[in-house]
């Protein structure tokens, strides 16, 4: 009885992380689905950004409040500027934004998580 409450619980945890992690990124360029993950991750870690920021002044705020992640945040910040809002021809073609903004992704959710446990945390404020 025990081992099939311990298995519910963990299949609903994994489904609720699926669920945060991927609801409303279907559709989406890997570099898209990096910043929008990105925008909704930020606020586990305290940060505030609003929709009516551009890209720039959102990254600024979040590398402001998160130092340790100016890099990933910056790189999949720039590239989603650059897929958005750039000529066809600037955009590159061949497929290194993809793994880039993955690994990217990787790196700024594991700084953005650290926060989060943080503050849930007391003992580690």
């Amino acid at each position: 009885m025990l081992f099939l409450l311990v298995l519910a619980v963990v299949l609903i945890a994994t489904f609720l992380w699926w669920w945060w992690e991927w609801r409303g990124m279907g559709g989406l360029s890997p570099v898209a689905r990096a910043y929008k993950r990105l925008e909704r991750y930020v606020p586990l870690a305290g940060v505030k950004v609003s929709n009516v920021q551009t890209p720039e002044e959102k990254r600024r705020r979040i590398v402001q409040s998160l130092p340790q992640a100016e890099r990933p945040i910056t790189y999949i910040t720039r590239s989603y500027t650059r897929e958005r809002y750039a000529p066809p021809a600037i955009r590159d073609a061949d497929g290194r934004e993809i793994t880039n903004s993955d690994r990217a992704w990787l790196d700024a959710r594991r700084t953005i998580l650290r926060r989060w446990l943080g503050r849930l945390l007391p003992w580690r404020r």
